[in-house]
C-alpha cells in the first residue's frame, strides 16, 4: 500500500477531502490530518506506520473513510477505560 499525506493527494481528490476537513474544523481528522490509502477498493485514513484500532478508518471514498477515522478514534482508550462509545 502506498500512503499519502493530504498534501499529496491528486487535486480532485485533495479537494474534497480539504472541504470535508474545513466543515469539520474541530475533528480528530482534521486536527491530525491523517495519511490517506487505497487496498483495492478501500480507501484508508490513519496516523502512525500501521493501521490500527482507534487510530484509522476505512471506506468506499476517501471521506468514508475520514468519518470512519472519526467515529472510532480513540475506541482503545475508551475501553480501556471501561466505558463503551456511543
Amino acid at each position: 500500500m502506498t500512503s499519502l499525506a493530504i498534501e499529496e493527494l491528486p487535486p480532485v481528490i485533495k479537494e474534497d477531502v480539504e472541504e470535508f476537513l474545513e466543515n469539520h474544523p474541530h475533528s480528530p481528522t482534521a486536527r491530525l490530518r491523517p495519511r490517506m490509502g487505497m487496498v483495492g477498493d478501500v480507501w484508508l485514513a490513519f496516523i502512525g506506520s500501521e493501521l490500527r484500532t482507534g487510530a484509522s478508518g476505512l471506506g468506499s471514498t476517501p471521506r468514508d473513510a475520514l468519518e470512519d477515522f472519526n467515529r472510532h478514534f480513540m475506541e482503545p482508550l475508551i475501553f480501556r477505560n471501561g466505558s463503551e462509545p456511543t
